[in-house]
């Protein structure tokens, strides 16, 4: 017999209490704080979570909720970034935390994920099946430490999808059973807005789940059941569409946003019908088949324990459930194991993109199909199937595990442990006495859960929490000198970092100016405006992929053009060697028309700043002169894999001034770039990239080595160049006599930008180190100017001659229109809602 509970919700937190102590234990085993030294200073966590979470935790103790951020490269909206990783209501955590404890606040958040998913699927599971018995806990906790937990955990905005789904299909049910749509609407809503890509994928479950339970609970012909229920179906179908419709509010912007990134370019052979895995995913029903080693690429994560894979093959040869039921949920779990498996499907399931790492985002639906199921299982009594079944479901699957293990070839010892797994869990179920069964299984379920988390944790580098607390509170106070105190705008170039040394990987400090809130070129993150970029790449600065800029590459020309006012370099004691950039002449100046004209080639920086220099002030000769090659010395090393050619050039430099090395092709191996002897490398691994890299300041006349290896042979598009210090400096004195030094105003929700300069060069246009972007409202002297786009991204404004007031403030694309939308279809909804709640009474009065 099973025991039932006296309340509804002892379940829930049975499960959720399951869950605490088997992720505080994993954390514990693991020393992760807040129970060691160890942090999540580990792949996106470490590089793109953490400065958003801290530039999130600022905004609320400041009151400064800014939809517009120079900390985002050049800048750009907020919102898609809000949209795609802070918007859960869990992240309200943080506040309680210092900044530089946050790690130890994303490990509590973590905690409270997982125990809220065993929480929500106990009590989904419950009501879905009327039974309200402690063993639903288990199952609960089996979703909430699934194979997709314990392989993106640190991935933390994508759990709240885990915890409203469950909320969302009990809405579903309860409306088909009772017609009311009230839950249905507000968790679906939930589930969109806090996390918008993953609520995306709700949808759709939710739409292959309403087919299955139309199947599943047909009293007559499929068709004759939809007809007779129609209005209910048709209520699900208003429902869904209000609650979609009143989550526009951030889904338009977020969309306006995500077209200016490369995520609005695709191509058709992302949608062909072909496999995307193979009999690999049979290796992820058993436990450590993966681990941070290869979480960019591996089947689906649809591990789920080895009772409740037990339980779903028992599912399909239970003698109590009938061959219809059987055949309605493998079509389901054989619908949902297609989406991930065509090519074609699983990219329409990822927002029509293919998932740059971390693939199959949506196996925890398979999951979730699994633990439903085996639940099912479990309430019909396992021990009823046949004996022969009670001994060849297991073979079954250890055979299964075993082919799975031919093809991944993870360690034995793992291999070996989910089979010992598997022998447990079938005497468990098939051969172990009532008194002792429950125990055994929680027992097995919740060291095997606890189990594969932390092998999945294997092979991860994970941070130190002390260095990180000492290192940030140090830099943080360094980095407040320039940020922005006066409340002026400009940028500032870092040149160092000091909590690097907090980190067992690389971390290239992309979104160092999020973390420690000042104004930079980097950024790392999916929302990176792809114009920027592409504009940035252009002018010679290093981008490793779509999703990242860096200030590498910078020189006097783009220090000028993008409002570098300070050069910091942080010291570990005392305070940071901060020095006033020579380049800087403000945020904007004045430009002659010609300016406006000149379209950037995508390759070749150096031509690029020099027609951008010829605009500003033409001379008869060049502002870069190219080195005078006096010998190219080039030898073959036939061990070398990939840079094979090793060139040594000697240079007589053309005029005084910063020597730059342009390889816009990249194919040179920049960390073996010396110049006389004296490695010359970026700070960064730029390796076959295009970048302009400065070699140092020579005179003319000067004689330079410079030696580095590359992949071809003949290095003709390779550039050597100085810039003619002399006439750089005239332009400069002759730009800030018509500069534009603003201020930056955020508070609130509004982002504005003013300032004066005095236009007595009576040019036409200021230009602006800001990128183009139509939300911004320009105003000159009061009356409203057309801002234009410049350099292939950048932005100009028409002024007017004399003495000029600008004033720019910025309005989110769509924003305004999408929450009238949003308000409509909420107002909609509850007027229907009523509505609904009226006639249902009045038919339930007639038929008394």
């Amino acid at each position: 017999m099973q025991t039932t509970l006296k309340s509804r919700w002892q379940g829930p937190l049975i499960s959720g209490c399951l869950a605490l102590v088997v992720v505080s234990s994993v954390l514990w085993y693991q020393q992760i704080t807040p129970f060691g030294d160890h942090n999540f200073l580990i792949s996106d966590m470490g590089s793109q979570y953490l400065s958003f979470f801290t530039a999130y935790r600022h905004a609320w103790l400041s009151h400064n909720f800014q939809l517009y951020s120079f900390s985002q490269s050049l800048g750009g909206s907020m919102v898609p970034t809000l949209a795609y990783y802070l918007m859960s209501p869990f992240n309200l955590l943080i506040l309680v935390f210092p900044a530089n404890q946050l790690l130890t606040g994303i490990s509590f958040i973590l905690i409270l994920k997982i125990v809220a998913i065993a929480v929500t699927t106990t009590f989904f599971l419950q009501a879905h099946f009327h039974q309200w018995h402690w063993s639903a806990a288990w199952f609960g906790l089996a979703f909430s430490l699934c194979g997709f937990v314990a392989l993106n955990y640190f991935d933390i905005m994508w759990l709240d999808a885990l915890i409203w789904l469950p909320l969302v299909l009990h809405g579903l049910d309860r409306l088909l059973a009772t017609g009311h749509s009230g839950q249905f609407f507000w968790w679906l809503w939930v589930s969109i807005v806090t996390d918008f890509y993953l609520g995306y994928m709700t949808c759709l479950f939710t739409a292959y789940y309403l087919v299955y339970q139309l199947f599943d609970t047909k009293q007559t012909t499929f068709w004759a059941d939809v007809r007779q229920r129609w209005h209910l179906i048709r209520r699900v179908i208003i429902t869904g569409l209000l609650s979609v419709l009143s989550s526009v509010f951030i889904l338009i912007p977020t969309i306006f946003g995500m077209l200016q990134t490369a995520k609005s370019q695709n191509s058709w052979t992302n949608f062909l019908p072909l496999p995307t895995f193979g009999p690999t995913i049979l290796s992820q029903f058993g436990l450590g088949a993966n681990n941070f080693s290869d979480r960019l690429t591996h089947a689906p994560t649809v591990f789920t324990s080895t009772v409740v894979t037990l339980l779903v093959l028992c599912f399909f040869v239970h003698p109590k459930l009938t061959l219809a039921t059987k055949q309605h949920a493998a079509s389901f779990l054989g619908a949902m194991l297609l989406s991930m498996g065509i090519e074609g499907l699983n990219t329409v399931w990822h927002l029509f993109q293919q998932a740059a790492g971390f693939p199959f985002r949506n196996a925890f639906f398979f999951s979730f199909i699994m633990v439903m199921l085996s639940y099912q299982s479990w309430l019909a009594r396992p021990r009823l199937i046949a004996k022969r079944w009670q001994l060849g479901l297991p073979l079954i699957l250890g055979g299964g595990l075993i082919l799975g293990w031919c093809f991944t070839k993870f360690p034995l010892t793992t291999l070996g442990l989910s089979l010992s797994y598997l022998l447990l869990a079938a005497v468990a179920l098939f051969a172990t006495k009532k008194a002792w069964q429950a125990g055994l299984i929680v027992g097995l379920m919740t060291t095997e859960l606890g189990l594969n988390f932390s092998l999945s944790m294997g092979q991860t580098d994970f941070g130190r929490q002390s260095v990180y607390q000492k290192a940030y509170t140090t830099e943080s106070q360094q980095m407040d000198a320039v940020n922005d105190p006066d409340g002026q705008l400009y940028r500032v170039d870092d040149a160092n970092t000091l909590i690097n040394r907090a980190y067992r990987e690389t971390y290239d400090n992309y979104n160092d100016p999020m973390l420690f809130n000042f104004h930079d070129i980097d950024y790392y993150s999916s929302t990176l405006n792809e114009q920027t970029r592409t504009l940035l790449q252009s002018l010679g600065l290093y981008s490793h992929n779509v999703r990242r800029i860096s200030s590498v590459g910078l020189s006097p020309v783009t220090e000028l053009l993008l409002g570098i006012k300070y050069n910091v370099n942080l010291r570990q004691d005392g305070d940071a060697q901060t020095r006033l950039n020579p380049s800087y002449v403000g945020f904007g100046f004045v430009v002659p028309n010609q300016l406006t004209q000149l379209n950037l080639k995508t390759q070749g920086a150096i031509t690029n700043q020099e027609a951008i220099l010829q605009q500003l002030k033409p001379q008869a000769s060049p502002y870069f002169l190219t080195a005078k090659t006096l010998t190219d010395r080039a030898r073959t090393d036939n061990n070398a894999a990939i840079y094979p050619y090793q060139h040594k050039l000697k240079l007589q430099i053309q005029t005084t001034g910063p020597l730059f090395y342009s390889d816009p092709t990249g194919i040179t191996k920049y960390s073996t770039m010396q110049v006389n002897g004296r490695t010359t490398a970026p700070i960064i691994n730029a390796n076959h990239s295009p970048l302009l890299w400065e070699l140092g300041t020579f005179k003319k006349g000067d004689l330079v080595t410079v030696s580095f290896k590359t992949t071809h042979a003949n290095v003709t598009d390779v550039e050597l160049a100085s810039l003619d210090t002399a006439k750089f400096e005239q332009l400069t004195h002759q730009l800030k006599a018509s500069a534009f030094v603003p201020t930056y105003h955020a508070r609130g929700f509004k982002t504005v930008i003013s300032g004066q300069l005095n236009n007595t060069q009576n040019r036409r246009w200021l230009y602006l180190a800001l990128p183009y972007d139509s939300g911004w409202v320009a105003t000159v002297n009061g009356q409203t100017a057309i801002p234009k786009p410049v350099l292939t991204g950048l932005t100009a404004i028409p002024i007017t001659a004399g003495q000029t007031t600008i004033r720019l403030q910025y309005h989110v694309r769509g924003l305004r229109t999408s929450s009238l939308i949003s308000g409509l279809a909420i107002l909609l909804y509850l007027g229907l809602a009523v509505w609904w709640r009226v006639t249902d009474s009045k038919k339930n009065l007639d038929n008394i």
